[in-house]
Parts: structure tokens; C-alpha cells; sequence
């Protein structure tokens, strides 16, 4: 195979890198890149030479390669929406009963709070879960007179 289809063959596999960013591509790609190289040098003219090549470099960039440059570009992710309110404490506005909504206050915003225990007004309670566009809690401490 010609060291012009190894190179089409490259740009291919990073178009697809490009949509994908899953860095499977980026390794055929640069395997591809490795052969076309080898081709114009005139290092590999067997094609059977070129495919195993191109396999050898492909398992050595996907293996060795993808976990690092995933570690690198990984971010820090952010818990954002209503799952950034669990495990925050906030105070009820609107008594809580069992099989009863209630609301609470949480960072200056009122929610509507369930709980499988009675809790009264101005107690102090913590976010445990959020169940749609519920928050589950539980007693935190004592009373509390605002948050």
C-alpha cells in the first residue's frame, strides 16, 4: 500500500479523533502516520510488514498512551444543579411529615423536602438525596434561626 493511502488512511482516523475525542482514533492515526513514514523511506514495502506494523504501533499508542493523555486532560468535575445541594444544611420553612411534603430553605432558595421522620419548623436539617425536584433530608442538629 502506497504511503499516500497510509497518510489518508491518518487523516481519517484524526478526523474521526476530532468528533469522537475518545483517544482510540489518535493512536490509528499516529500508527498510520508511523507506516506511511516507514513507506516513504522505503523501509516497509511488504504490506503484510505495513499491517503489522500499523497493529504493533496501534496496541502500543492505545495501551500505553490513551490512560496518560486521559490523565492529563482529565477535569476536576463540578457537581452542579440540585445535586451541588447534597450533604448542604438548611432550615424547614414548612413542617415535614412522613408520606407529607414539607419545605425547606437551602442557600437562600425554598425546596420542597421530604423525610421519613417528622421534623418541625426552623430545624436544622441536611440534604441526603434529591428525588426529582425533591430534596430527601434529615435532622442535622437542634434548631436553627435562619440560613
Amino acid at each position: 500500500m502506497p504511503a499516500s493511502q497510509w497518510v489518508i488512511l491518518a487523516i481519517v482516523c484524526g478526523a474521526i479523533e476530532i468528533f469522537t475525542v475518545g483517544f482510540w482514533f489518535l493512536g490509528l492515526s499516529l500508527s498510520a502516520l508511523l507506516v506511511a513514514i516507514g513507506v516513504s523511506l522505503g523501509w516497509l514495502n511488504q504490506f503484510p510488514t505495513q499491517l503489522l506494523i500499523f497493529a504493533f504501533f496501534s496496541l502500543l499508542f492505545i495501551v500505553f498512551t490513551r490512560p496518560l493523555v486521559l490523565k492529563l486532560i482529565k477535569t476536576k468535575d463540578t457537581v452542579s444543579n440540585s445535586n451541588a445541594l447534597i450533604g448542604q444544611h438548611g432550615v424547614v420553612t414548612s413542617s415535614i411529615k412522613p408520606f407529607a411534603y414539607g419545605q425547606i430553605r437551602v442557600n437562600g432558595e425554598i425546596w420542597t423536602a421530604a423525610s421519613e421522620q417528622e421534623i418541625e419548623i426552623d430545624t436544622r436539617v441536611k440534604v441526603l438525596a434529591v428525588d426529582g425536584v425533591k430534596l430527601v433530608v434529615a435532622i442535622a442538629s437542634g434548631k436553627a434561626s435562619s440560613e
